[in-house]
């Protein structure tokens, strides 16, 4: 086992997870008129949108072509019981591996941003996108 896939497939999964949970703590204690400069603002919350839609598509790439989620549930599930099994994790195509990799950058900049409360509260994510959308008057 080389030390990059230890780092890679080890390491930086779990230390994903602390910075997140760390996130959620830390954003709970910030006070609501405190921000970010806009500049920073800005490039993260563009990051986020390009993360997002790179998950989205190398997922649906999976989930069409490769169907490797078993392996991938697997894998969650030795990284969750804390014995991360990595014959899994190298047994998956590369673009699985990018997948993975993406995902967890994106978890690592959602922490840095104002948007981590989403992940436990999603309904409030879908109320906001609800009400930018502009309404739509019906005459009778």
């Amino acid at each position: 086992m080389e030390m990059y896939q230890i780092l890679l497939w080890i390491v930086f999964p779990y230390t994903v997870v602390a910075i997140v949970g760390m996130g959620l703590i830390w954003q709970l204690d910030i006070p609501s008129g405190v921000s970010a400069s806009s500049v920073s603002e800005r490039f993260l919350t563009g990051s986020l949108k390009w993360l997002l839609i790179l998950c989205t598509v190398t997922g649906l790439v999976i989930i069409h072509i490769y169907k490797e989620f078993s392996q991938v549930a697997l894998w969650f599930l030795s990284l969750i019981q804390l014995q991360p099994d990595m014959g899994l994790i190298k047994n998956i195509s590369i673009l699985s591996q990018i997948h993975l990799v993406i995902v967890f950058l994106f978890l690592l900049a959602l922490a840095f941003s104002n948007k981590i409360n989403y992940v436990l509260k999603p309904h409030l994510y879908i109320r906001n996108l609800y009400t930018k959308l502009p309404l739509v008057k019906r005459h009778l």
